[in-house]
């Protein structure tokens, strides 16, 4: 999750280093005298910027979601096959495992060969 973030921010920074150094050269090429605060932004630069804020958007947008949907509580029945006895536990669903999870308040549930699981969403 970390490293698709940095990656993106990796990618935006290279997009406006490029598009500094475009309007660098295109400034050091022409003999304007007008300033540099009254040239038009060009028109690469624009589309660099769109693109970056595009992408980090894009990339914290996903990143909540994930985080968002992982951290989600569900509830799992576990039901015993001898008894039937059913018991209800809240789960987040990063800490669902196949044979065992981690409760929301702590306690770690391993389910034994006789015990069946079901989530409920």
């Amino acid at each position: 999750m970390v490293k698709q973030l940095l990656v993106t921010v990796a990618v935006a920074l290279v997009v406006v280093m490029i598009a500094r150094m475009k309007r660098g050269k295109e400034s050091a090429g022409r003999s304007d005298s007008g300033s540099a605060d009254d040239r038009p932004v060009s028109t690469t630069a624009l589309a660099g910027y769109a693109l970056a804020a595009v992408m980090i958007v894009t990339a914290g947008t996903l990143t909540w979601m994930g985080w968002k949907e992982r951290n989600e509580i569900i509830e799992v029945v576990v039901i015993d096959a001898r008894t039937g006895e059913r018991t209800v536990y809240s789960v987040r669903r990063k800490a669902l495992g196949e044979r065992q999870f981690r409760t929301v308040d702590g306690r770690i549930v391993s389910l034994g060969s006789a015990d069946r699981m079901e989530r409920v969403e």
